[in-house]
């Protein structure tokens, strides 16, 4: 196997991740976007839920990674590591998601206002109204407890595009026990009996399955977050290759499920990002290389770096600024009759720097305040442990 120097050997932290986040933030934006002021379908651009998987495949990679990187202080087998685990993903999440759920559902009726209203102008972008008017206590409380992913009926309901957190959520949930599995049953085994187990899942509860308006349940999903781990695997191990082969299984059994262009271009995507990962044990890893390297730059500039540290803020908060406004726009007969392109790059020229602008503050305000918040519930609890 070729072992390019200029690939192998890179420290714990991968920056280029941060901006991989960011393109995938406003993927999903830009998606949202296109839907809203009645786009056509434009590939690539229109298939919002690619970019999802995206973020799903650097949430398998990362936690993955970290676990790795930490087995020697953090073994896997400990209830500590778990707890551990548990609280840095959840201070990582809730300190924004709480404040940012409260003001969706206390705007929630005027969002839904705004979401009929585009609606009307182009029905086949409509959601269902109770999306957005639901301001009862159950649902908050399955919410704010993140278990709303686990129930169809609360899974897609706000005016937040959070069927993902919750999703993430689950993951989280299992994720120690998936490393475990790893571990002791070895990768291959351990992904074969959970892939196994969603497809029971699939096959004999199809109704409880096709009940979820969004794929906001990990067995539909669990695949993607496997492909990510595989990647995180590999890369420690002699040879990416197993890996590669294994990642590239999973995506092309799921093209057969699903057979559309986008279950095509998610096995591209697992292929360029174990290219991405590369550390250079990879076919061909000389002779790409160079392009690898301008890549990992590019994701690891000045702005690609903003773009990553606020994608959760920009992911999170930008359908209460696009609503609004496209719904506003909606309105007006000459707005309507404009080409899509235009439509789009109006509302887009106001959403995208108010979006981040948002981001960057929350950022700053709330995110890492929340991060900190965390490391010191961890140092305390660490220091009673110890006692």
């Amino acid at each position: 196997m070729e072992n390019n120097s200029a690939l192998a050997g890179e420290p714990n932290h991968l920056p280029w991740l941060d901006g991989l986040r960011g393109m995938a933030a406003l993927w999903v934006l830009l998606s949202h976007l296109l839907i809203l002021t009645g786009g056509q379908y434009i590939p690539l651009l229109s298939w919002g839920d690619l970019a999802v998987d995206l973020f799903m495949l650097l949430s398998g990679f990362l936690m993955a990674h970290n676990y790795i990187a930490r087995k020697s202080k953090e073994p896997w087998q400990s209830s500590r590591t778990v707890y551990q685990f548990w609280l840095r993903r959840f201070f990582r999440i809730a300190p924004l998601y709480y404040p940012v759920l409260l003001v969706a559902l206390m705007v929630g009726p005027e969002m839904g206002h705004f979401r009929h209203a585009i609606a009307q102008v182009w029905p086949n972008t409509g959601t269902a109204p109770t999306r957005y008017s639901d301001q009862g206590i159950d649902n908050a409380l399955m919410h704010f407890s993140f278990l709303f992913s686990f129930v169809p009926h609360y899974a897609f309901r706000t005016a937040l595009p959070d069927w993902s957190i919750g999703l993430e959520m689950q993951f989280y949930l299992f994720f120690p026990l998936i490393m475990i599995a790893f571990s002791r049953l070895s990768p291959v085994i351990a992904t074969g009996l959970l892939v196994g187990l969603c497809l029971f899942i699939r096959m004999f509860f199809r109704d409880f399955i096709n009940a979820f308006p969004m794929p906001a349940f990990l067995s539909i999903k669990l695949y993607v977050f496997l492909i990510g781990i595989w990647i995180a695997h590999a890369r420690a191990e002699r040879s990416m290759l197993p890996g590669l082969m294994v990642s590239i299984g999973l995506a092309m059994f799921w093209l057969l499920l699903e057979r559309s262009q986008v279950a095509v271009t998610r096995v591209l995507l697992v292929v360029g990002m174990f290219y991405l990962m590369n550390n250079g044990t990879l076919p061909g890893s000389t002779a790409v290389a160079a392009v690898t390297l301008r890549l990992r730059r590019a994701f690891s500039c000045r702005l690609a770096m903003f773009m990553g540290e606020t994608s959760y803020s920009v992911y999170l908060t930008h359908l209460l600024l696009a609503i609004p406004l496209a719904g506003l726009c909606a309105s007006h007969a000459g707005f309507v009759e404009l080409h899509f392109a235009a439509r789009l790059g109006i509302v887009a020229v106001i959403v995208i720097p108010a979006s981040y602008a948002l981001g960057w503050v929350l950022y700053n305000l709330v995110e890492k305040p929340g991060i900190q918040l965390g490391r010191q519930v961890m140092a305390r609890l660490g220091t009673r442990l110890a006692v």
